[in-house]
């Protein structure tokens, strides 16, 4: 799971002292984390809002009540929603419990004649019709919803906050709205991903029971709220909006109330104030995910799917920073890069891991901080703890950082690859090439580090040779970990495609099925993520079609005939062996060509760079005969080229270099 964040906002001496003033009195605050977020890991959200708002001086706790759905749904089927790949398309998750927060949006049959694909999936799920899809949206979740807002519990609490991220907006919605309904008394407040900028504005517009949203960050202005909430005053505060009406008791169609248009605390575009040192943040508070965890029953939840505890050492990018990628909406409106130290990063991870029954830890950061090389990575590999953490990475890691990382325990990374094409690299502005994608790909077989990645298209500019060149190049790479899948991207709020008119994108317009998920009186435009639109200069669906095929391929190839392609090295000579295809093959290079050959594994590298190395050993090899023999591995698939560098494809057999 990805944040989006907001720019980053200058905090003043004064705002601290402000903030950091004991409330008037302590609150009672229940922060909600709703369907479909995953049951696997706790919400780093609550966690880390659970903490700041205890260290305000407020008594807070943690409800997990997609946990309580996922055991009254069944894990399996809900697992399955909770991880549809196509789910961008259909918006089958949310449209689920849009009954139950809006009523009547579109008719079903409407839904389903534009998204066919659901019925398939339903049925796969749980092998039941569309009649009892019907029944579960109109009847099922909205009594759930009834009962869950009905318990005496909420009318305890004085704040109850919904952090909404991707699946979880209406199920959030729905159950706001059915706890005013039953506890008119209670205060709510809405954040998280699907609020920010004018998404979270045309909410605090539009639903009157939202009584506060905060759009952006939250760590510092919550607290600020819940200071104004407890002290009975109303100061205005950057970042969070307000719908202001004499009646919040929410009208039949989700309209405000009759008293006139509702006012905000700050204009749309107002920037919440954002931590800049994020060490000094507190370290999430997950106890009560795993005390729902085991009321639920984690075994029949979880079976052997292992918990994943999510932390935070950097918000930002560095790379977005410099390069915005083109098609990438996170990080909101803002990429300002912060990053814990690498000393408060190993003392929060070993806290977590000696206060929490996991091994499996994941970073939600968009990208590692290069820093980290000689400061945590180094340390956790001092230690030799057996965790498992993951981490989002830039594709351009050297040999011996790969190397590094897997000392770290980090065996599990995301890399951003995308294509395995320079051009459409470019057209990415990724920062990276085909070859330098290859190497990540060749050393993190090697070391054992499992690599989530995919190929996208629908790139403005691309060619079809571009994927051609694709087509061609998959077979010789069936030794290393094939991509999750192949598709177009998706046009997504924030991201240049959508912000940037240069670019030739048009016909711009809310994804198709937002309008039978939320009722007419939202401005859709205002508030989808995702974006149906046309882009020219893009290759046919049959070049991607067939790109997809391969990928299928490599996939199957790689788990029923575990293809490989390595060398043993030994006194002047390389033995090559491919097993890649049905047909085993094998070839020597002696002398001056074996050094050649495995003067291209670590990194990309040119016919005259590698001469020069060779020059120390034999100083009579000519460039040309360099050329050409590198040449002749490129044709012989165990080496490929780009711009005038050579990367060899074989993995030593040796496991320990």
């Amino acid at each position: 799971m990805s944040i989006i964040r907001l720019p980053l906002a200058v905090r003043t001496e004064a705002d601290h002292e402000a903030s950091a003033a004991p409330p008037g009195r302590a609150l009672r605050v229940a922060l909600v984390n709703m369907p479909w977020a995953r049951v696997h890991a706790p919400s780093i959200q609550c966690g880390l809002l659970q903490s700041i708002t205890r260290r305000a001086g407020h008594e807070c706790d943690s409800h997990y009540l997609n946990i309580e759905f996922a055991s009254w749904f069944g894990s399996n089927a809900y697992d399955g929603i909770a991880n549809i790949a196509s789910e961008r398309l259909h918006l089958m998750g949310e449209w689920l419990f849009s009954y139950a927060a809006f009523g009547e949006v579109t008719p079903d049959d409407d839904y389903f004649a534009a998204y066919p694909e659901v019925k398939s999936i339903w049925d796969e799920l749980t092998g039941k019709g569309l009649e009892d899809l019907v029944k579960l949206r109109r009847e099922r979740l909205p009594d759930w919803i009834a009962e869950c807002a009905a318990r005496p519990v909420w009318g305890e609490y004085d704040v109850i906050g919904f952090t909404s991220t991707f699946l979880q907006n209406t199920a959030s919605l729905a159950l706001g709205r059915k706890i005013k309904e039953f506890h008119p008394g209670v205060t709510l407040v809405y954040g998280g991903a699907n609020f920010d900028g004018e998404m979270g504005a045309e909410y605090a517009r539009k639903l009157p029971w939202l009584e506060h949203v905060v759009t952006g960050e939250g760590d510092l202005v919550l607290p600020a709220l819940l200071k104004n909430i407890a002290d009975g005053t109303d100061t205005p505060i950057p970042g969070i909006l307000r719908h202001a009406t004499t009646d919040t008791s929410p009208t039949a169609d989700g309209s405000p109330t009759a008293d006139g248009s509702p006012t905000t605390d700050a204009s749309p575009t107002a920037d919440a104030q954002r931590p800049q040192v994020l060490d000094d943040l507190p370290v999430p508070d997950y106890r009560d995910y795993f005390t729902w965890l085991e009321r639920f029953d984690r075994t029949r939840l979880l079976g052997r799917t292992p918990v994943r505890l999510p932390v935070e050492f950097s918000r930002g990018c560095w790379w977005g920073q410099k390069h915005h990628c083109t098609f990438c909406g996170l990080n909101a409106l803002g990429m300002a890069y912060r990053s814990k130290s690498g000393e408060r990063a190993f003392t929060e991870l070993s806290e977590l891991l000696r206060d929490y029954p996991v091994v499996h830890i994941d970073t939600v950061d968009n990208i590692l901080d290069m820093g980290y090389f000689s400061s945590l990575c180094a340390q956790l590999a001092t230690e030799h703890w057996d965790v498992n953490l993951f981490f989002e990475v830039k594709a351009n890691l050297t040999r011996e950082q790969l190397s590094t990382l897997r000392s770290a325990g980090i065996l599990r990374i995301q890399p951003g690859i995308e294509s395995l094409s320079t051009h459409v690299l470019q057209l990415m502005r990724k920062g990276a090439s085909k070859l330098i994608n290859i190497r990540l790909l060749k050393w993190a077989a090697y070391y054992g580090i499992d690599v989530a990645w995919n190929i996208l298209a629908g790139f403005p500019g691309e060619t079809e040779e571009d994927y051609a060149e694709q087509l061609r190049l998959l077979p010789l790479l069936h030794h290393l970990q094939p991509p999750g899948g192949c598709g177009r991207i998706w046009l997504e709020r924030f991201s240049p495609y959508f912000t940037d008119p240069s670019f030739p994108i048009d016909k711009v317009r809310p994804r198709a099925s937002y309008s039978h998920v939320y009722p007419a009186s939202l401005d859709l435009e205002k508030i989808a993520y995702f974006f149906d639109y046309e882009a020219t200069g893009t290759v046919s669906h049959e070049t991607v079609a067939a790109l997809n095929d391969a990928v299928s391929h490599w996939q199957t190839r790689s788990t029923e005939a575990k293809p490989s392609l390595v060398y043993q090295r030994l006194p002047e000579k390389l033995t090559l062996i491919d097993r890649r295809t049905d047909r085993p093959r094998r070839a020597v290079l002696t002398g001056w060509k074996a050094d050649a050959y495995e003067a291209c594994g670590d990194a990309p590298r040119t016919a005259a760079a590698i001469t020069r190395r060779l020059a120390s050993l034999d100083p009579t090899v000519p460039e040309d005969e360099v050329t050409a023999l590198l040449e002749q591995c490129c044709r012989a698939g165990v080496m490929v080229s780009d711009d005038g560098k050579y990367l060899g494809l074989a993995l030593p057999e040796n496991p320990g270099w």
